[in-house]
């Protein structure tokens, strides 16, 4: 049984009485001391006063030892608890020099827990934030398929919430079929891989397990990352290598079976001309791919070099609406150039301006049927000069209007072969206007028309 020290202390101070009071009487009875009186009253209250003498000083001193060994053990209970306070205070419960000497290295030791706990809170709450804001999400489970940490990304990633809180709920809601055991005890080297579609999502599920410091597994973690951008840019790669070996191949077919029939021979010379034309015609169709393709390359590669310069839009447009006019007029359309204010100069790439210009305008001549109205207006807004384009064409559906500056993109492919289009004009539009620090937006609704407009800076660039 355990026994107080307090009482201890008291019970050998009672002892330490009671022998002296015997040994005394023994000491009398052998004549060694003077013992006659030694039973008389007097006596006897002066044994009890020491005895409460023993009684006070045993007092004094358990308090001394006993009362900061309470604090102490208080104070390691708080630590236990996870509360951890100062201790600086327990050197005033004694004067012992024993017990400060205690009281000091304890305190010291408490410094040292104080500052790993304040270390290692720190690290975890550095830790929390990081995972929290990751745009990865990731979720760890417990040996017992328990999750023990979800952040905010794959929660939303995952369309999951707190309430799928184990590895089983989560695995059957998302249909997956995954064996927890077989992740938890893959070398710890090795990962399992999953592509899961989640709403308009395509992600990327990777599972480890991971270990204890003795490399004992304490469970499995899950990285989810969002890869959808890169699956669409990968079939967009995949469609433009499957669109320039078309586009390639079919004028190459007409040059092959057009140049092999004249080799054959038997051919009258109004025939040699008529089919030389259409290997010419073809010919010319694959140069102007290839240069638009290159142009593009160059652009991809910032190989470009803009030659900017100050120059007036108003007078470059109206230029462009001349050399267009005799284009528009082989369909009957009225070419219209409207200047409503005119702007400040802009600081852009003329020629470059004067492409994007002619290609917009083009496309409204091809795509607008015989007889339309094609105006282009020149102004300025919010101290950006800007150009636009409007006709009343065959319209561009709503749904293709995302992807009009993709390479490539058609609406109408077979319509726009058939008008010599390449399918990278509004791609390369794209390209210049952005590396000139300008804007291009498009609107337009089916069989009522088209609007483009472009908006150029204009003042200089500052160059730090």
């Amino acid at each position: 049984m355990r026994s107080s020290l307090k009482f201890n202390i008291g019970f050998l101070s009672f002892l330490m009485v009671v022998i002296t009071y015997i040994t005394t009487i023994v000491l009398s009875e052998k004549k060694i001391i003077d013992g006659s009186n030694l039973l008389d009253i007097s006596n006897f209250i002066f044994l009890l006063v020491l005895f409460l003498i023993a009684l006070i000083y045993t007092s004094i001193i358990a308090k001394s030892i006993i009362f900061p060994i309470k604090k102490i053990e208080k104070s390691m209970r708080n630590v236990a608890a996870g509360k951890i306070l100062e201790t600086k205070h327990l050197k005033n419960y004694s004067n012992i020099t024993e017990i400060t000497d205690f009281i000091d290295a304890y305190s010291d030791m408490m410094q040292i827990i104080r500052k790993n706990n304040f270390d290692l809170n720190s690290q975890q709450s550095k830790t929390e934030i990081i995972l929290e804001h990751m745009a990865d999400g990731v979720v760890a489970f417990s040996v017992s398929k328990q999750v023990v940490h979800m952040n905010k990304s794959s929660m939303r990633l995952l369309n999951i919430s707190n309430l799928d809180d184990t590895f089983d709920k989560i695995v059957t809601r998302l249909r997956m079929n995954i064996d927890f055991d077989k992740v938890m005890y893959l070398p710890n080297y090795k990962s399992i891989e999953e592509r899961i579609t989640v709403g308009d999502n395509v992600l990327n599920l990777v599972f480890v397990p991971f270990y204890s410091e003795r490399l004992i597994p304490m469970g499995v973690i899950v990285v989810v990352r969002n890869v959808t951008e890169n699956v669409k840019l990968d079939n967009i790669r995949k469609e433009f290598v499957a669109n320039v070996s078309h586009e390639l191949k079919t004028p190459l077919t007409s040059i092959k079976g057009y140049s092999e029939t004249i080799i054959s021979g038997d051919l009258t010379s109004d025939e040699i001309v008529k089919f030389s034309k259409v290997i010419n015609q073809e010919a010319n169709r694959m140069d102007r791919l290839v240069t638009d393709l290159l142009q593009l390359s160059r652009f991809d590669y910032k190989k470009v070099s803009w030659k900017k310069m100050m120059f007036s839009l108003d007078e470059l447009a109206l230029n462009i609406c001349e050399k267009m006019k005799y284009s528009a007029s082989q369909k009957n359309h009225t070419l219209e150039c409207v200047i409503t204010v005119s702007p400040p100069k802009v600081y852009a790439d003329r020629d470059a301006i004067e492409q994007v210009i002619v290609n917009i305008l083009s496309n409204s001549i091809k795509y607008t049927p015989n007889d339309g109205i094609i105006k282009l207006f020149v102004g300025s807004v919010n101290n950006n000069a800007y150009v636009k384009v409007v006709d009343n064409g065959i319209g561009i559906p709503s749904k293709d209007l995302q992807r009009i500056f993709e390479r490539f993109y058609r609406v109408d492919k077979a319509r726009s072969r058939e008008m010599g289009g390449t399918g990278l004009g509004l791609a390369i539009v794209k390209e210049i206007i952005d590396g000139n620090n300008g804007t291009v937006e498009i609107k337009s609704e089916v069989n009522q028309g088209t609007e483009v407009v472009i908006t150029l800076p204009t003042k200089m660039e500052v160059k730090m």
